[in-house]
Parts: C-alpha cells; structure tokens; sequence
C-alpha cells in the first residue's frame, strides 16, 4: 500500500521529517505536532495493549489557524491519511509502503490545547517497535508478530490419556483413559537393563546395549560375553539363545547354558559365553541374544543384547557415518514468536503482456484445522475432528469438488510445513558478494531442498536462537549455482554482517503450485467440467464425416494395433465430453502415442488449438522436442516458467521457447500474440499463467497431458480448468477433447501429508477413472476402445525382465516386440558373471547394515556399496571379455531408493574407488532415486535395496518403475530375508 506523507511532518522538534531529510517549514512559525506548520490537526489519542495499536478516538481535522481568519486547505495528516498510516502498521497481511511528498507542506499553525502524540511520535514508536522501517524516502510497514507452530500429521495426536500427567499437574481431577504405550526406546531400555544384581559385558561393548567387533571373510574370530552377578543372592541362568538363528554366528559355553541348561550363578560369580563367527564375505552379521534367569520368590527375568559381527573393506570404512545420527529435534513442536525484517527480492527484468483477468487468491487455511491436527479426536476438538473426518470420507462428486480437494491441499501444506524443516541448517556462515549474502546449501544442485530464482528463507544470528522474540530476517534467492544460493536481505543485517557470523537458516517452499490448484478446484465446477471429470457416456459424434486415414508421422506406429487404434480414436474424438486415456506401461511407446495423437489433429484441423501439458520440465521438453521432428517451430511455443535456469533448456527446443535474447529474460506473451500458435507447451502448473489470461470459451480444442499418473488431480485440473471447455453439442460440437497418457502402476504423484494420501489427493484424475468410473473399467474382453486403449508392445526391455512386473501388474498382456536389428536386449545374455546363462538378471543377497549419520534421516549400506562396485568394475572394464561387450558410463544406471545411499555411491564411484575414478566419463553413470529414473532407461541397471531390518520396496509402483527401467541387463542387490517378506519380491 503507498501512502503519500507531507515531507515537512518534524521528529522532535529537530528540524528534519520523518525520513531524516531537512524540512522545509515556514519561517517564523512554528511547527504544527504533525511537522505542518499551522494546521489544526485531528486529535490522535491511542494506546498500547497486547503488542497491538489501540485507537480510542479520532476527530475530524478543523481548518482554522489562531493568525489569520481565512480558510486553509485541510491539513495534510487527514483522517484518511493517519487511519491508512495506522490500520497498514497494525492489521495483518502485505506490508504497507508510504512516501513522503513535498507538495504538500503548508503555512499554518497546531492547536496546542489538546496534548496528544503527534505524526512524528507515531511513526517514532512503530519503528522502536519493529512495525515500520525507513528505507529512504519509504516507510515500510512490516507484518506483527506471530507464533509460529507446526502440526506433524504423523505424530499420534494427543489423546486423553497423555492429559493425565497435565491434569494431575494443575490438580484436576484426572478422568479414566487407555494407558499409553511404552515408546520402543523405553522398551529396549528395559530389555537391556542390569535386573536383580546381574549383569551383562564385554571388552566390545557399544552404546545402548550394543556388542560389535570386526571380523575378516574366511577367518574365525572368537569373543566373549560375561554374565556377572553383582547381588547378594544365587540367580540362576536358565538359558542363553539368540532370537534367530545365524549361519555365521555360534554362541557355546562350558556348563550348557547355550543349549537350555540351568546353571546357578552365587553372588560374585562371571561366567563366560564364547561368540564365534565365521563369515565368508563382507557383510553385517547379527543376532539377538536372550538371557533368562530366575530368583526366588521374584518373577523370571531376562537381559538382552543384540551382538553383530562386521566384515568390511577398506572402501566400507571410508563410507561410514562421517557423524553419529541425532534424530530429529522435537523443539520443533514449540511455539515461537518472531519478528521479521524483509530482505530485498531480485529485479524483475520480466516482460509480462499475458493478461491477468482471473485473479489468483492466496488461499491460506484456517489456524483452526492446524488445531484440530494438533488435538486430535479429543473431546474438546470431536467436533471439528469429525468435520473433518465426514468431508474426508466422503466419495468425490460433484457436489463436493471443490471443498475436499481444498481441504487435502490444506493437509498438504501443513505437512509440507512440517518436513521442509528437515533441511533447516545450523551454526552456518555465509560470504558477502556486493550487496548479497552467499550461502553453501548441500543438496540443493539435487532440489534437496528446492530452492529457485525468487524464493525466500528465513535466517537468524545463532547467537540470538534462544531469544524470545525471536528477529529473523528474509532473504530472497537472486540466484543458484551448483551449492551456492544468493540471499538478498535487509540493509539492517548488511550492516551487522561480518565475516564467520554464524546463522541458523529456515527453508521454506512456494506456495504458487498450492495457489493455482486451488483456483483450478474452483473453476472445476464453475465452468461446467463435470462432463469432463465425472464423465457418464459419450456424445458419439465424430469430427470426421468419412474414414480416417491418416499418413503416419511414425511410420513404425502402422505394425501397432494399439498404438493406431489409440490415434484414431483421439483424432475421431468419439469419447467427447469423455476424456481419452493411454494406457502406457513401461516401454510400450506412450508418448510416441500421444505425440503421434498431437501431429494427426494439428494435421487434420486447420482451426485446432492444441495444449499440451505434463508435470516436469523434462516431460514437456520431451513432447516438444518430438513434435519440432515434423512440425515447424513457428507453429509450437514452449511456456516456461521464469525460475527456470536457460541454461537447463535443451538446445534444440530454444528457438520456440518465450526466451528473448534481447532482454536476457522470459517474456509472457498477450493472449493475442499467443493465439499465433496453434500448439502451446508447458508444465501443469504453468499453464496456471494461461489460466489466469481468461481465454475464450473454446479457445483450446484439445488438451494433451502426458505422464498424467505423476500429477494430483487437481495439479491436471490446473490444465483444464478455464482453458478447455467441454464438449456440448450445441455450444461447443468440435471442441473439448482431453487426453489423458501415463501407468497407474507406476509411481504416482510425490505427497506429504499421511492425511491427504488416505482420503485420495495421492490418485492421479487417471488412476481415479480407470479405478472407479465404469467407462474406463476393464471387462473380460478388456477395455472399452472408445475410450481408453492399453498399449501392450514393449519395446524396450529383455523378456525375462519384462516377465516379473507383466504377471504382478499387467495382467501377463505385455509383449516382447521381435526386433529385425541387432537387438540390444540380448547382448549380456552371455556374460560370464550370471548364474544363468541366457537369463540377464542377478539377484545378489547381501546382509547388511542399516546405517544413518548426523542429522540425515536417510538410510544407507556400505555392504550393498560394495558389490555394486564390484559389478562396475567388471563391466565398465570388460573390454568385450568373457561374454561382455563393451560398456559405457552412460549406458548403466544406479537405482536406490534412499537419497543418502545415493550420495555414497557417488562418493564411492567418483572419489574414493581408485579405478572407477579414473575411468572416462564416469561422470556420465547416473546414480539416482526411483523417481529420478521414471520415464528413463538404461542398458544395464543395478539396483541397491538397502534396507536390512525393515522392507522399503514394498509399494509396488517402485518395483515396477526400478526393474522396468533396465533394457538388457538387470542387478539387484539386497537381504534375501527381509525382500523375502514382500509377496511382490517374493515371486
């Protein structure tokens, strides 16, 4: 909000206004107490309560002056302009900006018989209070103090029970309830506790009753465990076993306590029980061992240990926890109170003519949902609880559109609050650059967290984290390159900035994703799209009055059944106001599909506007990238966002992408200019830009988004919602057609909030019409073709790779294309490293160690880093021997499902293996998380499961994705035993 101030309003009688430059009062008179000089100015009476501006009265402002009996002009601090002045310094939201002008100084005298504080003082204590600051000639209003809380939705809700403590404290009575449980660290504390005087050691001892000792492969290494009676009376050990049995671990002792006899220990005595292990390769070898004693009269009791034997090379150690892990913190919970000092954001140099005619509003939830988070089901929140519930639990129709989606997107962000904190850094320095501070963010090259060209974070003095209030100021990004982000903040913390202080920095997300899904939930209904979301038949009415026959772009598509009748079908538009789905599993050409789809209606309607959309950057690079093959750029042009790095653009999609070289920026076209192309190109979220621009009704005839499976619904809606208007026989006869291309089987769209992935935000607008519509439902003669078509030729991978995801989750209906070429699918066939010739797959079982290290809650496991470079090196140095041809970095991959087994295995490959690292282009092997790799295919995958105690793969669409990504050969390493558990590993 911009306020003009009279530029002569004095501060203590100095001479000055309030931004600090001279006034320019009138000679001889003296100043008024608003610093104008002889007006009566309207009293301000006012109070401070609750760190809030209280206004007890505000009179009307009288022109009248004790020196002359004619009328001045209203005196320039006019109601207007002090209630403006005031409401922006104490009503929450934007920040409100007012500059002083010089035209408005006048020749005039104050009242002096009313005492009250006068403009200067105001503004005086809302800058001593941290309301306002002075930049200049502005004075900037900041946002009040709040509280800031966080509601973890997979923290346990406090229940009635756990007010006992509470209630017992402040002397209430305390009303019955369910006992909580022992947490898991209570109870193993308990198993592994001294009872009854005894006790259990040994020389290798860890932490937290712990035995671990090195062992090396093919040599037996003997330890010993002491059970010792510190008590006065007799115990007797009747017997010590472990849990499980071990192959490598044995335990004996003298007198038979290993085998179940009893043996009475008096006081004083240690008896000894021998550890041997013998282990044949690296790997974490364990077992839970149980010692039972009884004394009488007391109960029996038992100890526990868990004692692991570790083999390990050189390589392993290197890889080790580089920090002992320290869980999260659960200060997090508590309220704080802070105050923050605007930092200043990046000069836009964007060139902006897109119309903005349908507003995009902010959104926020309400305090009282996180509340109800918070409370849980308790009696004082059962209401709002079961609101909530009822909402959630309802199925999604019409009627209730917009409302639940809003509420999962609340529940989303709550929860989005919550994990962002994750990244939080502490006890961090940062370099001064001109007018910017530079901070090293590790993983932030990886959007670990993401951070992008006008984003913002939060950073305090370490020194001041325990300060109440807390004074954080806001930096926004000017830039990222690789590690280092470039924070623009206020001048007041330039000011302060020496080098080596020490922050503690705060992270947080863009809300614009949320925003637009929001609104698209909105328009949904708005505009009429039930026929489109909730479809119930089809209009039968086909664009076309004869047969359609097309000339194939993909001349390969002719020997594809599905491929053609899926073309077809979508040019004919037959399943109109129904959306059209492509049905793609792994390697069977769904986007070829969907490109082809979009050649043949550019092809055949000369008035078609096309969108084609998908969730990624890299997806939507893709779609152009195929229909610039045969379509001339001046016909396509690819919206991009402007947080997108040019750099990241591919080459040959630059010369159709809304970069101007000129003014080195992106540039937001007219809807005007924009309807110049018949096919535009952008992201889901993105498209939001086209949303707002208010096209015609019509506008668009077809709507194209690929890897639909990978978007929430209403992210897909965004696409939809304000640009494509349904079909209507009357209205709209040639228009309305959206297709809809991905796999349910593969992963869906990446969530936060346990909450919201329960009651449904987690199923794609695909996976929701395929699972619950009956025009999309499958029947025993399969789908129905008019309006969905599953394509069932993979072309990519070897058949028996193809083979275990085709019987889990495609019916078996998958298969192998033949290929008349030198077929790349079989060149490992014959490797001499596979069990079974002719057969390209490894399961190699390896017992390992889940580890973790510092702050990081990501797993990782060095013995599974192990053979995975053992198999590199065979391969990547093969040089055509032993059955092997020749392989590139480029040619293999690395799935694992944990960002921090990533990390060591890049670490492993690039840095610390001494022959990897030398290799050329080992750069070029990619090492990625199951996310990172769908939609891409390698040669050769190796995957790395990691996990040794607990199952991680157990959500089948990451199976699918990881196997399915490799084309001739596939390498799996991890623990037999607990893969075994998963029915889907199990086949």
């Amino acid at each position: 909000m911009d306020v003009s101030l009279p530029c002569c309003c004095l501060r203590a009688g100095s001479g000055r206004d309030c931004t600090g430059q001279r006034c320019c009062g009138t000679a001889g008179r003296a100043p008024c107490q608003h610093g104008v000089a002889g007006a009566s100015c309207r009293d301000v009476r006012f109070a401070w309560a609750s760190e809030k501006l209280q206004f007890f009265s505000l009179s009307r402002c009288r022109e009248e002056s004790p020196e002359s009996p004619s009328p001045q002009p209203q005196c320039p601090a006019s109601p207007s302009l002090l209630t403006r002045l005031l409401s922006a310094a104490c009503a929450p939201g934007s920040p409100a900006v007012l500059r002083p002008t010089a035209e408005t100084s006048l020749p005039c005298l104050c009242r002096t018989d009313i005492k009250g504080p006068n403009f200067s003082c105001i503004l005086y204590a809302l800058r001593v209070t941290h309301r306002a600051q002075v930049h200049g000639e502005s004075v900037h209003f900041k946002k009040e103090k709040r509280r800031v809380v966080v509601a973890d939705q997979y923290r346990r809700p406090r229940t009635n029970a756990e007010a006992l403590v509470s209630a017992s404290a402040s002397g209430q009575q305390p009303s019955s309830g369910p006992q909580v449980p022992q947490s898991r660290a209570k109870k193993w504390a308990e198993f592994i506790r001294g009872k009854h005087g005894v006790e259990i050691v040994s020389e290798h001892d860890q932490d937290n009753g712990h035995i671990r000792f090195p062992v090396v492969p093919g040599e037996t290494r003997t330890v010993v465990i002491l059970v010792q009676n510190h008590g006065a009376e007799a115990v007797t050990l009747r017997r010590c076993q472990p849990h499980q049995q071990s192959r490598e671990l044995s335990f004996t002792d003298e007198q038979g306590a290993t085998q179940g006899q009893s043996l009475l220990l008096h006081p004083g005595d240690t008896y000894p029980i021998h550890v041997r292990c013998l282990a044949t390769c690296n790997g974490y070898f364990h077992a839970m061992v149980v010692f039972e004693f009884t004394k009488e009269p007391a109960e029996p009791f038992s100890i526990r240990r868990y004692v692991a034997a570790v083999a390990e090379s050189q390589l392993a150690k290197d890889l080790g926890p580089s920090a002992p892990f320290q869980p999260s913190q659960a200060s997090l919970q508590h309220p704080v109170t802070v105050i923050t000092e605007d930092g200043i954001p990046p000069n836009s140099s964007l060139k902006n003519e897109l119309e903005r005619e349908i507003p995009l509003g902010t959104y926020h939830y309400q305090k009282s949902l996180k509340d109800t988070i918070l409370l849980g089901p308790n009696a004082s929140a059962s209401s709002s609880w079961a609101a909530m519930r009822s909402l959630l639990e309802a199925p999604l129709q019409a009627g209730n559109y917009q409302q639940k989606f809003q509420l999962l997107l609340h529940l989303e962000e709550i929860q989005m609050e919550v994990d962002i904190r994750r990244y939080d850094m502490q006890d961090v320095p940062m370099v001064q650059e001109r007018a910017l501070l530079v901070l090293d963010v590790p993983g932030v090259a990886e959007n670990r967290p993401s951070v992008l060209k006008g984003d913002h974070l939060f950073a305090h003095l370490s020194s001041e984290r325990d300060h109440s209030p807390l004074v954080q100021y806001k930096g926004y990004v000017h830039g990222v390159e690789l590690e280092k982000v470039r924070l623009g903040f206020s001048s007041k913390l330039l000011k302060k900035f020496v080098n080596n202080l020490r922050f503690d920095v705060t992270f947080t997300f863009s809300r614009l994703p949320l925003q637009v899904q929001h609104r698209a939930a909105a328009l949904a209904m708005q505009r009429g799209l039930s026929s489109l979301l909730f479809p119930s038949a089809s209009c039968h009415k086909s664009l076309f009055t004869g047969t359609f026959q097309p000339r194939w772009f993909d001349r390969k598509l002719q020997a594809n059944e599905e491929q053609c009748r899926a073309v077809t079908h979508i040019v004919t538009g037959m399943s109109r106001p129904a959306p059209y789905l492509i049905f793609g599993p792994p390697g069977t050409g769904k986007t070829v599909t969907l490109v082809e789809a979009i050649k043949q209606v550019w092809t055949c309607f000369k008035d078609a506007r096309i969108l084609a959309c998908a969730p990624s950057n890299s997806a939507a690079d893709l779609l152009c990238q195929r229909l610039i093959q045969d379509i001339a750029p001046r016909y396509i042009y690819r919206l991009i966002a402007s947080s997108r790095s040019y750099q990241e653009v591919p080459a040959d999609i630059r010369p159709c992408c809304n970069w101007d070289d000129e003014q080195s920026c992106y540039v937001y076209l007219s809807k005007e200019h924009l309807g110049r192309y018949r096919i535009l190109i952008t992201t889901l979220v993105t498209a939001g830009r086209l949303a707002s621009a208010n096209f015609p009704p019509g506008f668009f005839t077809h709507v194209f988004i690929d890897e639909a499976g990978q978007a929430v619904e209403p992210e897909s809606v965004v696409a939809i919602a304000g640009l494509l208007t349904a079909m209507d026989q009357k209205t709209n006869p040639n228009g309305g057609q959206l297709v809809l291309a991905g796999d349910p089987q593969q992963l869906g769209p990446v969530l936060r909030s346990p909450l919201a992935i329960e009651h449904g935000l987690g199923t794609s607008l695909l996976e929701r019409l395929m699972l619950h519509n009956p025009l999309y439902k499958k029947s025993s003669g399969g789908y129905n073709p008019q309006f969905v078509t599953k394509l069932l030729w993979n072309y990519r991978s070897h058949e028996a790779i193809l083979r275990i995801p085709n019987e889990l989750f495609y019916d078996s209906e998958l298969k192998a294309c033949e290929s008349n070429e030198l077929d790349v699918r079989s060149l490992y066939c014959a490797w001499e490293e596979l069990p079974k010739k002719g057969f390209p797959i490894i399961f190699h079982g390896v017992c390992g160690e889940d580890r973790r290290e510092a702050k990081s809650p990501s797993f990782f496991n060095t013995a599974e880093i192990e053979v995975l470079v053992h198999y590199l090196k065979k391969l990547l140095q093969s040089r055509g021997k032993g059955g092997c041809p020749s392989v590139s970095p480029k040619e293999v991959g690395i799935i694992s499902p944990y960002r921090k087994q990533v990390e060591k295995i890049r670490k492993a490959i690039t840095s610390l293996d001494p022959v990897l690292r030398k290799l050329p282009d080992i750069s070029l092997l990619k090492v990625g998380s199951v996310e990172e790799f769908q939609g891409q295919e390698r040669r050769i995958i190796l995957i790395s499961t990691v996990r040794s105690c607990s199952e991680y793969f157990q959500l089948a669409p990451r199976l699918n994705v990881a196997i399915t990504r490799a084309k001739a050969l596939l390498i799996v390493v991890g623990n037999p035993a607990v893969l075994s558990k998963d029915p889907h590993w199990q086949r």
